[in-house]
């Protein structure tokens, strides 16, 4: 197995820091993500077709079926350009997971870091950001530069081809972390996302700044990632049958 980078332009990722996000612990990864390409200038410069992925190809938004994929996104920032690999989904087979880790550390080869945007479930009173180093000296290194780092969160580990994707860097020549954001977990908490976005923000000076109508953007993401269509079943057991027919 392996992915297919197609570009849609011919810039490559080399000497820029390239977020990855999967879904996950309240999708707050994939949200963070989504929430960098709406607040920053942004484009898609790539499709990463997996063959791990279900196979459910999609209409996009000209009405154009595409295969099923992952998007790489193009972000200009203050300090300069960036990327976001906005992930659709991963496989549930473990070697599937790790193929899909180590093809895209060969595809982003170059990046200065690689960063894995993640949620860690924990009680709704805890409301922190933090981040995980995927080696000895890099921990080091983000402690010197005033990077809040935790050597024993998460305790019982990360899974997942995000997990994978970090952790391997190292053995593929890049420097791997996971910035993390705290969240109760499956009711996909938008303040989680933000105070993601605002840590990354902060570190690598992308120039966000204040966020004012982050509420409404969130609104947006989380709206179009909810189901189309809800049923009312509430509604439907407290209807009296009409006895009379025309």
């Amino acid at each position: 197995m392996s992915l297919n980078i197609v570009w849609l332009e011919e810039n490559g990722v080399a000497n820029t820091p390239c977020f990855v996000a999967f879904p996950g612990v309240g999708d707050i990864g994939v949200l963070t993500a989504e929430l960098l390409e709406q607040l920053l200038p942004s484009r898609t410069v790539a499709l990463v077709l997996d063959p791990s992925l279900p196979p459910l190809a999609k209409l996009d938004n000209n009405g154009v079926l595409q295969p099923p994929h992952h998007r790489l996104v193009r972000l200009e920032t203050a300090s300069g350009t960036a990327h976001v690999l906005v992930g659709a989904g991963q496989s549930g087979l473990p070697h599937h997971q790790h193929a899909t880790a180590v093809d895209l550390l060969e595809a982003l080869t170059g990046a200065s870091e690689v960063v894995g945007l993640a949620g860690f479930r924990a009680s709704a009173e805890d409301r922190r950001t933090f981040w995980v180093a995927t080696s000895t000296k890099d921990a080091e290194t983000f402690e010197t530069e005033g990077r809040t780092v935790s050597r024993s969160e998460p305790s019982a580990g990360c899974i997942g081809a995000l997990a994978l994707f970090v952790s391997l860097a190292p053995h593929y020549g890049l420097s791997g972390s996971l910035a993390v954001s705290t969240t109760v977990g499956e009711s996909r908490d938008p303040s989680a996302a933000q105070r993601l976005a605002k840590m990354l923000d902060e570190t690598f000076d992308l120039g966000i700044g204040a966020m004012p109508s982050v509420d409404e953007h969130l609104k947006t993401l989380l709206e179009a990632r909810a189901p189309r269509v809800v049923q009312d079943h509430i509604t439907e057991l407290m209807e009296q049958p009409d006895a009379f027919y025309a």
